[in-house]
């Protein structure tokens, strides 16, 4: 028999390319959903995830005294702790562990502490806004001379490329 290629597939697999990823929104109303999915009693398991994380930002993760690490340990019911992550790297791991939905709870709060640790030590730029209101006060008048056709911007009009005969 002849063997017949189906051309849905590959117009299939371009839309999926296209669509849009979910929202944070979406992602945690579906992580909701699913964990109202688990066999009663599950989700209150004791579970472990480990995060491999830069050694110079576990400070700030721990916090001043303990307090960063302290209170994410209360709000979720996890233990947290870090260890070296071996092999002589500049890496510490990350263990949390406790019942299922409070370890990703915990884990989600470490790593809010260490995005804004990060800002922190590099704030983003700040716009000087004097200088962007000058600079658009300058094309403003640009556009005003252009507008008028009064100009002295821009390049000298007509063909050529000066007298000839020089």
């Amino acid at each position: 028999g002849e063997r017949r290629r189906s051309r849905s597939r590959g117009r299939r697999r371009s839309r999926s390319r296209e669509r849009e990823p979910p929202t944070s929104a979406a992602m945690l109303q579906a992580l909701g959903a699913t964990a109202a999915e688990f066999p009663a009693g599950s989700l209150e398991i004791e579970y472990t995830i480990t995060c491999d994380l830069p050694r110079v930002k576990v400070s700030a993760l721990i916090g001043k005294s303990g307090e960063h690490i302290k209170a994410v340990r209360r709000i979720t019911n996890t233990q947290v702790h870090f260890d070296d992550a071996g092999g002589g790297t500049e890496m510490q791991t990350m263990s949390i562990k406790g019942p299922l939905v409070g370890t990703y709870r915990a884990h989600a709060l470490m790593m809010r502490r260490y995005h804004e640790d990060d800002l922190e030590k590099n704030p983003p730029p700040q716009a000087d806004v004097g200088a962007l209101q000058e600079q658009l006060a300058q094309l403003q008048k640009q556009l005003d001379m252009a507008q008028r056709g009064g100009g002295g911007g821009g390049p000298p009009k007509g063909k050529g490329k000066g007298k000839k005969g020089r």
